[in-house]
């Protein structure tokens, strides 16, 4: 939220209109008439009605009252010029006007325009008195300018009009008209604030006059609370008899001071007397409990002064509105305000549509500007203060280089002003709830609520209060999350503490300063955390046996990477080194050694995680682990053995994962209450027994969440379970279910606190919410899975039984009434019981592979139903019922039978109520011909597949398909031209189009995907790559990708890269051309065989190494068709796939100056030679 231009968008707005008069012409006359008239139409009017003026300076309360109006009436009579204070608000006035900040009418009362314009008559006779002191000499010469300014301007003539009252009636009806079209054109200068008026407008329901609602607006500091409640005062306070906006009551004011302020603006009455806080609440029950008003309580930050102002809707007479906006929900909470509305940041494209407003004054950016828009909006993370600051900071700067340089430092320090703002919230937290919030910016950001509680003791009322203050968000899944300037904040807190001397601080995280620390062995006792991300290490680092020494009070010491893998630049010269004794977390990725130092003493840690080490143990021996939650030693492939657990009471987490050379569990896990075992990949484990007491004594305890086991010789019946994974050859019997299967997965519904776990297992399988059992492939030939009956799974949400060849489905599945998503892929049943369209939540079906299927039941409630590969399926008719049907997503693919999609157009005129299709798959349906007919109908899909369809032509009606985004034609090798598609369309598949020989695109198309490879008839090619890259080109894609296939018998000699290996590629600086808006990168991938080379959907990712590589990792399907094999010997020409990336610099930072491919192809064996590629050419995208 911000202005187009300047301020005056958010400006509060007090008052309708200020009157400017000289009392001794007009107080008695005109200006009471005017003054009563305005009042009577609901115009809020500014009138002064002191009588004595001391001084040459108007008073502090005129200066505000004049920049808060949107109206100045400046009524200028015989004796104006001599009143000092007159002329100073005439020279305010016209100084605001200049800036757009205010309108003026003036009425020339029993005077000249001509004799004001000029000074002559008695304003001449007045400024002769003035120029005669040498020391006003400034001053006359602003006031004759006014004058000459306002004598200029349209206004009323008192001696043109014959009724004074006539004159009266034409100023209040101009000023009325007005005022609504410039508040709403105001507002609309607000990015994104139309949408906070319509969410608040429900709110309020203005329309009820029988009650007195109280709502608040509450949000993080800087996140325009304050804005949207200006907005809403101008909107809305007219409607009202009497109204006040109180601003910023957490400014200082003492609680009677603010309630003198509220009834002196409410009663137009400044002699308002109050002896004490009890008088003044008193006082406003009694004079405002019968009065329908409109109030702003603006930034509230303490209970006392909302108890002091409003503690009660019946303080305030019926159909009044009281706003409030604070930053502490808990101070809502506190007065019984239930209606409240939180503020969200803004997303990227109303930041950036902020920041360009308030840059350069709504003007277009120079050139080279637009990519530095889009890295400056980015660093606000969505606060519209922060944006504000930014624009203000930057929009000084004219160089390029200088803007770089700005947003360089404030990618790693909060720009003062901003910081200022989110300090406050901070300033206003006690010791403790400061602590906490320091530890969340440096350490436990985006962590669980229950693994931050393990490492501070008693947090959960603190998190709950900065939650309140809108300081964290809590997740609904309890993810403890931290705005990033307010992270950048807290860490700017830390480094204040400790002069900024990083050897002192209470926390370390920058990789630099943590290099210095453990380099120059300065660390001291005040270090509590450290934490170093070791891929932002650039050189490797030996550490001292002392480094750790003088950090008597380190907690929490964290060394982590993100991609697995045991090298490090992080090495110990040996293990005989020493740790804090009041450690509690020891993560370290990749550790180096092959044993952790033999005078570690672990009794403090909850956390030891230790992945992909080169430990060969952990320990020797016995030690007490009283405090251990979680041991977490996934890809330490030399691990041959746990030492012993029995000291770990409280462990809850053990994962192994990868532990390729284990070999034995210690038996002491059965005596543990785990939430947590994984063994997944745990190779070298001959068998693991996990006896019925730990199963048991886990759930009675803790509530066992997840085994993950890989038992790949393993038999196992389960029974006593409630929330479960494993696969392997198991042998699975349920209540109803039973078979053999490679997988089985299912988990238990939330109990509640009185529900016991024993009550749970012994009533069966009454709790489950999700159940999944597969083999992970058809059999032809199979032992059929058991399916008798659904009795005794009520509360299942989702059920996937796949690949089971089920040949009945019983009729009582209709008893899973909360069931939502259900998957049978891979069965043998012919029909379904009809009883399933009484499921009446269930919104996924997948019959995908149920190769004997006829025909389906009514499955009307269903909005995604997926039907491939049902090759016996002839017939649609009757699914959706005759009424309202919610089918969004339909698949059919494969199914080769299908002659018709009547089944859904049977119900598309019954239906007016009905949900659209949006996505719609009919891949190699062989038996559709013609489509048009049927395609007009789906007016609103998004989504199209027609591969491998027997068509020549596209059909005529995909044209009209305005919202189409998505469309298949892969492997359509009848057809032969491409035209008239929809330029709504952004992804094009159309590889293996055969015949393809002609593509015509609209001048309006914007791809970001065009596949044409193996199209081996397609025609000028040159002209559809050339199309290609001038078309409109869009900031928002990550990049933009075509491939085209093409044979011949060039030379590749000159092409040494082999695709398996990365190519870089340098690229231009973007500030060496100002209009640049990306880059684009030609590749020639030569196939010395034929093979298909083809970039379908998510074939493709990207994310940034560092600050100056762009990685972009290519995932292309490449393979053989059985044709092109034996046409292999026949053909000596090479295959040739022209793929072109654009990249746009506006989602790329500035610094980065080199593009990185890869690959993750699979190529067949030998494959030594198969495969090269080369850059053919680096280029730019101009605007």
């Amino acid at each position: 939220m911000a202005s187009s231009s300047s301020s005056s968008a958010t400006r509060l707005r007090h008052y309708d209109v200020f009157l400017s008069f000289r009392g001794v012409d007009t107080r008695q006359t005109i200006v009471s008439h005017l003054y009563v008239a305005l009042r009577n139409n609901g115009v809020l009017t500014f009138k002064d009605d002191r009588k004595l003026e001391i001084g040459d300076t108007i008073a502090d309360g005129l200066v505000k009252a004049i920049q808060t109006s949107w109206f100045a009436v400046v009524i200028l009579s015989e004796n104006y010029a001599t009143s000092t204070w007159c002329l100073e608000e005439l020279r305010l006035i016209m100084q605001l006007h200049s800036e757009e900040q205010i309108k003026v009418l003036p009425i020339f009362y029993g005077v000249k325009p001509s004799d004001v314009r000029y000074q002559e008559g008695s304003f001449a006779t007045a400024f002769q008195r003035y120029e005669a002191d040498p020391e006003m000499e400034e001053k006359v010469s602003k006031w004759r300018r006014a004058l000459t300014q306002v004598a200029n301007l349209s206004g009323k003539h008192s001696r043109n009009c014959v009724d004074e009252a006539d004159m009266i009636a034409e100023v209040v009806g101009g000023i009325s008209s007005r005022l609504p079209r410039m508040k709403s054109t105001d507002l609309i200068n607000l990015v994104g604030m139309e949408a906070h008026m319509m969410k608040m407008t429900l709110l309020l329901n203005i329309g009820c006059e029988d009650e007195v609602h109280m709502i608040g607006i509450w949000g993080m500091g800087g996140i325009g609370k304050s804005t949207i409640a200006k907005c809403l005062y101008d909107r809305f306070s007219r409607q009202f008899p009497a109204h006040c906006f109180l601003e910023n009551v957490s400014k200082g004011y003492d609680i009677k001071h603010l309630q003198k302020e509220l009834l002196s603006h409410i009663l137009y009455d400044e002699d308002v007397e109050l002896w004490s806080m009890e008088a003044g609440s008193q006082e406003i029950k009694e004079r405002l409990g019968h009065q329908k008003v409109f109030v702003v309580l603006d930034n509230v930050d303490k209970v006392e002064q909302l108890h002091g102002l409003a503690k009660d809707p019946s303080w305030f007479g019926p159909g009044s509105r009281i706003i409030i906006t604070t930053r502490d929900k808990g101070l809502l909470n506190s007065c019984g305000v239930n209606n409240i509305y939180e503020v969200k940041c803004l997303d990227d494209k109303d930041a950036l549509q902020v920041f360009k407003k308030l840059a350069f004054g709504g003007r277009p950016p120079s050139d080279g500007f637009e990519q530095l828009f889009i890295r400056a909006s980015r660093l606000a993370h969505g606060l519209p203060s922060a944006l504000v600051a930014f624009a203000s900071h930057l929009s000084a700067i004219v160089a390029i280089d200088e803007w770089e340089d700005e947003l360089a430092l404030l990618e790693t320090f909060p720009q003062k002003n901003v910081q200022e703002i989110l300090r406050a919230s901070y300033d206003g937290l006690d010791q403790y709830d400061k602590t906490v919030f320091l530890h969340v910016a440096c350490f436990f950001n985006g962590g669980h609520l229950r693994y931050i509680r393990a490492f501070l003791k008693n947090c959960d009322a603190r998190i709950n209060h900065l939650a309140a203050k809108c300081l964290v968000n809590i997740s609904i899944d309890g993810c403890i999350s931290m705005h990033i300037l307010l992270v950048q904040t807290g860490r700017e807190i830390v480094r204040q503490e400790s002069d900024w001397r990083p050897s002192k601080q209470r926390f370390l995280w920058d990789p630099t300063e943590i290099h210095y620390v453990l380099d120059s062995n300065t660390g001291t006792r005040r270090v509590e955390g450290l934490s170093l991300h070791l891929c932002e290490m650039a050189d490797t680092l030996l550490l001292r046996n002392s480094v750790f020494g003088p950090m008597h009070n380190l907690t929490f010491l964290k060394f982590f990477q993100h991609l697995g893998g045991n090298v490090s630049n992080l090495q110990l010269i040996s293990d005989d080194y020493v740790l804090s004794r009041n450690l509690k977390l020891l993560h370290w990725d990749a550790y180096p050694l092959t044993i952790l130092p033999p005078i570690f003493r672990p009794h403090t840690i909850i956390e030891l995680s230790l992945r992909y080490s080169k430990l060969n143990s952990l320990w020797d021996g016995t030690k007490l682990l009283p405090n251990l939650r979680i041991l977490d030693v996934t890809g330490s492939r030399n691990l041959r053995e746990l030492p012993e657990l029995s000291t770990a009471v409280n462990l809850e987490e053990l994962i192994l994962e990868s532990c390729t050379s284990l070999v034995q569990i210690p038996e002491s896990i059965n005596r543990l209450y785990l939430r947590k075992l994984n063994m997944m990949y745990c190779d070298g484990l001959e068998g693991v027994i996990l006896v019925n007491d730990l199963q048991e004594a886990s759930l009675s305890r803790w509530g066992l969440k997840r085994i993950i086991l890989n038992l790949p010789h393993s038999g196992a019946t389960l029974s006593s379970l409630t929330d479960l994974a494993i696969q392997g050859k198991i042998f699975i019997k349920l209540s109803g279910l039973s078979g053999t299967g490679d997988h089985l997965s299912f988990s238990s519904v939330q109990k509640t606190a009185h529900q016991s776990v024993t009550h749970l297992l012994n009533s069966g399988f009454f709790g489950l919410k999700s159940l999944d059992i597969k083999r992970f492939s058809y059999r032809l030939d199979p032992v059929n899975f058991s399916c008798l009956s659904f009795a005794d799974f009520p509360c299942l949400t989702e059920l996937k039984l796949i690949n089971l060849n089920i040949e009945d489905i019983p009729e009582d599945i209709c008893q899973l009434q909360l069931l939502e998503t259900l998957d049978l892929g891979g069965n043998d049943f012919v029909y379904l019981p009809t009883s399933m369209g009484q499921l009446a939540m269930l919104k996924y079906l997948s019959l995908s592979n149920c190769r004997r299927l006829k025909a389906l039941p009514q499955l009307s409630q269903v909005e995604r139903l997926v039907l491939s590969g049902c090759v016996k399926l002839g017939s649609l008719m009757g699914i959706l019922g005759a009424g309202r049907y919610n089918l969004l997503d339909f698949c059919v693919e494969k199914c080769k039978s299908l002659g018709s999609l009547m089944g859904i157009l049977s119900v598309e005129k019954s239906a007016p109520g009905r949900n659209e299709l949006l996505e719609l798959s009919l891949e190699n349906c062989k038996s559709l011909v013609s489509l048009s007919e049927e395609l007009s109908h789906f007016t609103k899909l998004t989504y199209l597949d027609l591969s491998s369809l027997e068509f020549r032509r596209i059909p005529t009606s995909i044209r009209e398909l305005s919202f189409m985004r998505t469309l298949y034609l892969n492997n359509c090798n009848k057809i032969f031209s491409l035209t008239d598609l929809p330029e709504s369309l952004k992804y094009l598949y159309a590889h293996g189009c055969e015949s393809l020989e002609r593509v015509n695109f609209s001048s309006n198309h914007s791809f970001n995907h065009l596949d044409f490879s193996h199209c081996i008839s397609l025609e000028c090619i040159s002209d559809l790559v050339r199309d290609f890259m001038n078309e409109e080109y869009s900031q928002e894609a990550p990049f933009r990708l075509v491939c085209i296939t093409k044979y011949s018998i060039a030379s590749t000699n000159n092409m040494r890269t082999s695709w398996r290996e990365p190519m870089r590629i340098k690229l231009p600086k973007i500030k060496a051309a100002p209009k640049l808006v990306g880059f684009f990168v030609q590749i020639m991938v030569v196939c010395e065989k034929p093979f298909h080379l083809q970039f379908p959907a998510f074939s493709y990712n990207w994310d940034c190494e560092g600050s100056r590589l762009y990685r972009i990792n290519l995932k292309p399907n490449l393979y053989q068709s059985s044709e092109m094999m034996e046409d292999n010997n026949n053909r000596p020409y090479k295959w040739h796939h022209l793929v072109i990336v654009q990249i746009p610099t506006g989602i790329i930072s500035a610094e980065i100056d080199e593009v990185q491919f890869e690959s993750h192809i699979q190529v067949p064996e030998p494959g030594d030679e198969i495969i090269l590629c080369g850059v053919e050419h680096v280029g730019f995208v101009l605007k």
